[in-house]
């Protein structure tokens, strides 16, 4: 209990301050020593190691329960994937990823690692959505890594403020959109 209450803790203050908050910062927010903090987390990147892993498994879990939902066709638990997964990443404040990569280069290569590889579960959607008629015969590694560019584009220009007023997951329910029904129109396609 403890420990989750340091990582909600943490959670504020990334949010709150970005990734350069202190350890003074946090225990004075929790009302504990350092000292405590530090028995169970051996340093600031254990911290926000265990605030990326815990955030990265309930992105799994809410993944697990889209593909169980008999009610959803293949194509719409597609769709919801493929905008699910960095829309609950948006916790660690995409303005602040650079600071991230730069500070914490062992966290970073492990949220980019998850992105980059946690993609099983969609290529099987995408191989029942071929096999089923529901999607046409294309190469899903293309696809893939057009979406992984996308989405660390759409990242760096949220960091950077250049979305014209909108937001990343507007801007990615686009990209998704464009991915799976392309951009002529319905009767030219």
């Amino acid at each position: 209990m403890v420990k989750e209450r340091i990582l909600d803790a943490v959670r504020t203050e990334v949010i709150r301050s970005g990734f350069r908050f202190s350890m003074n910062d946090l225990s004075t927010q929790l009302g504990m020593s350092t000292k405590t903090i530090y028995e169970l987390f051996s340093s600031k990147e254990d911290l926000l190691t265990a605030l990326l892993d815990t955030s990265l498994a309930e992105i799994v879990e809410k993944e697990q329960q889209l593909l169980r939902d008999p009610s959803l066709s293949n194509r719409s638990k597609l769709r919801q994937s493929l905008v699910m997964l960095p829309t609950d990443l948006v916790m660690f404040d995409l303005r602040r990823l650079s600071e991230l990569q730069r500070y914490y280069p062992v966290v970073w290569s492990k949220l980019d690692l998850f992105i980059t590889g946690h993609w099983d579960e969609i290529r099987q959607l995408i191989q029942t959505g071929k096999a089923s008629g529901e999607l046409r015969a294309f190469d899903t590694e293309i696809f893939v890594q057009v979406y992984i560019g996308g989405l660390y584009r759409l990242m760096e220009q949220s960091a950077s403020g250049s979305f014209n007023g909108g937001t990343l997951t507007a801007a990615l329910r686009e990209m998704v959109d464009m991915l799976l029904e392309g951009v002529l129109p319905k009767e030219e396609q």
